[in-house]
């Protein structure tokens, strides 16, 4: 088979459009940094990258879960806490003031003591995080807890617990029924607001004796309050330790995650630029080969 001239020119040319072709890939990646600038450089790296990109997504939102959960637990807890200082000294108080020779006057200004440590505690049990009320299961309106005039308290919420999806089908559960760390919903458990109503009324007793039975009355249900309080803090425990250590689980997997993306992704810059040197070598040879062969002319025009 005889070959033209016009045959050599387009393997030339073809050949020209190949190394040029090559010579931008390897000038976009040294620019980019990436390897991976389209889907067409690489659909199978392209793939694993987009995997590994909805897989950060979801530990971000583990991550955010996590920190929420964290804050909630540590806002909880010192609300308990404070809780359970004031009912420790209203107990305090009771024993204090339950002996018959108290006066009246002096009775009087603990019912009002009792009766701000009262409102004090009602106040913690209504505290919120993240524009919802930590002890009212579901229920974001009214506010879990209420007394009326003469003290009486009600629950409002329900027996709803707040979740916190940390992986894939597993969440921590953080009970949030007020009637579990408030009230005597759990067997054996002690309504803190009757006990203190009961205070109260003792104090206000207009018999010093039967206010005295109704103060001493008073003194181991607030006791057992204080155990209460404290068992439901105790609870938490275990739950922040299980969000801190898979916390710490998720960022040492992030960083595995980013890396895998990146061996598919990023670019090697120091090879690619070597890479780009050769071709500009082998373009420019190709370009002398292709002047001896072929008349001036069509060499001209290919430049």
């Amino acid at each position: 088979m005889r070959i033209t001239q016009k045959m050599m020119a387009g393997v030339f040319v073809r050949n020209l459009h190949k190394q040029t072709e090559a010579m931008l890939q390897r000038q976009e990646q040294v620019a980019s940094q990436k390897r991976i600038n389209r889907p067409s450089d690489d659909p199978i790296g392209t793939g694993r990258v987009l995997t590994g990109r909805t897989m950060l997504a979801a530990i971000d939102q583990y991550a955010e879960n996590i920190a929420q959960g964290k804050t909630r637990i540590e806002t909880a807890d010192q609300t308990l806490a404070m809780a359970g200082d004031l009912v420790r000294q209203a107990r305090r108080i009771a024993e204090e003031k339950s002996g018959d020779g108290i006066g009246a006057s002096e009775r009087e200004l603990a019912a009002g003591q009792i009766k701000e440590i009262y409102d004090q505690i009602l106040q913690l049990a209504n505290s919120t995080h993240a524009g919802r009320y930590m002890f009212g299961g579901h229920v974001v309106d009214p506010p879990p807890f209420t007394r009326t005039a003469d003290y009486a308290a009600t629950y409002n919420g329900d027996d709803g617990s707040f979740r916190i999806p940390i992986a894939e089908q597993a969440e921590v559960a953080i009970d949030a029924d007020g009637r579990n760390y408030f009230m005597s919903a759990s067997p054996g458990g002690v309504d803190i607001f009757a006990e203190l109503k009961n205070l109260i009324d003792g104090l206000e007793a207009a018999d010093p004796v039967a206010g005295s039975v109704l103060i001493r009355a008073a003194v181991d249900p607030l006791q057992q309050a204080e155990v209460q309080i404290r068992d439901k803090r105790a609870e938490l425990g275990p739950k922040l330790y299980r969000l801190q250590a898979t916390g710490e689980h998720w960022s040492v997997f992030k960083t595995r995650v980013q890396d895998a993306i990146g061996r598919d992704e990023d670019a090697d810059v120091v090879r690619a630029a070597l890479e780009l040197t050769q071709l500009k070598t082998a373009y420019e040879t190709s370009m002398a080969a292709a002047a001896k062969i072929i008349q001036p002319s069509l060499v001209d025009f290919l430049r």
